[in-house]
């Protein structure tokens, strides 16, 4: 299921987006001096909007990236003893304080982060759905990012973020899970698992926060996906024998004692709120 071992750097990553409204001004004809929701309907209108469905789906192309959210996993040593260290960002950062974010900015900066460190990422649906609004949208912006897309050389070569199948250097676990058909939701999966899943958001609400320009809402809903991702791969290495039972223990261990140390900062709620929903070891 998994060909190879756990990497010394893991980078779990989600992203959230809402319809763009400058394309629904220069590709649906809304006026230029539409508002924001104006020009998202006239997206949805040219997505086939309907009485049954007045928010289709807007290609990706189409949408403006809003949240990055990213888990960074390394094992590390502490007086000789072996342990996870755990670091959790996004991109805007928190706390946000403005009523706006910079879509090129963080593309730039995310994107400049994965051609630098080059870590195995790992997401959920992110091959089909968050790598190519990346892409998609880091065009549009006029991002430069050459380390980030690089290939190799020979197609069988490790270090190949673009691989269509059998990719591990990005482990998309929905493709893991699924080949197409009866695809799990991951809602569904970490509830299931004894995982806090979604709480309060769901990924249709993004669009109503962003006009509402609850940016700190959207960017906590963001990380809390990217947290769950993180337990799903946990059960899924685990599952694959990547980790003994011993092993498997641990890391929950130093992941939960990670998760307290960031409940407690300013701010911290979102992620207490998360500790109480994980049922206990």
């Amino acid at each position: 299921m998994l060909r190879n071992e756990i990497p010394e750097l893991v980078l779990f990553f989600d992203l959230e987006w809402v319809p763009d409204a400058r394309a629904g001004r220069l590709l649906c004809d809304a006026p230029e001096d539409a508002t924001e929701l104006e020009a998202m309907e006239a997206l949805w209108k040219h997505c086939g909007a309907n009485e049954e469905q007045p928010r289709p789906f807007v290609k990706y192309l189409y949408s403006r990236v809003v949240s990055i959210a990213f888990l960074s996993r390394k094992p590390v040593y502490r007086d000789g003893e072996r342990a996870i260290e755990f670091t959790l960002n996004s991109l805007p950062d928190l706390p946000f304080a403005d009523d706006d974010v910079d879509e090129a900015a963080i593309i730039n900066r995310f994107l400049y982060i994965l051609g630098l460190k080059r870590p195995q990422l790992v997401g959920f649906n992110s091959a089909e759905a968050d790598m190519q609004v990346l892409i998609q949208r880091g065009i549009v912006n006029e991002v430069t990012a050459p380390n980030f897309a690089r290939r190799p050389v020979k197609g069988f070569d490790p270090d190949d973020y673009f691989k269509r199948w059998d990719n591990e250097d990005h482990l998309d676990l929905l493709k893991l899970f699924s080949n197409g058909k009866m695809t799990p939701r991951l809602n569904d999966i970490a509830k299931l698992c004894g995982f806090p899943g979604k709480i309060d958001v769901a990924g249709d609400h993004v669009w109503e926060l962003w006009l509402n320009r609850d940016i700190t809402k959207i960017v906590e809903y963001n990380r809390l996906d990217v947290l769950n991702t993180y337990l799903v791969w946990l059960r899924t290495v685990y599952f694959c024998g990547k980790l003994t039972e011993e092993e498997y223990a641990s890391e929950q261990m130093d992941f939960r004692e990670f998760l307290e140390e960031e409940a407690a900062k300013e701010g911290g709620d979102y992620i207490a709120r998360f500790l109480e929903l994980w049922e206990p070891i």
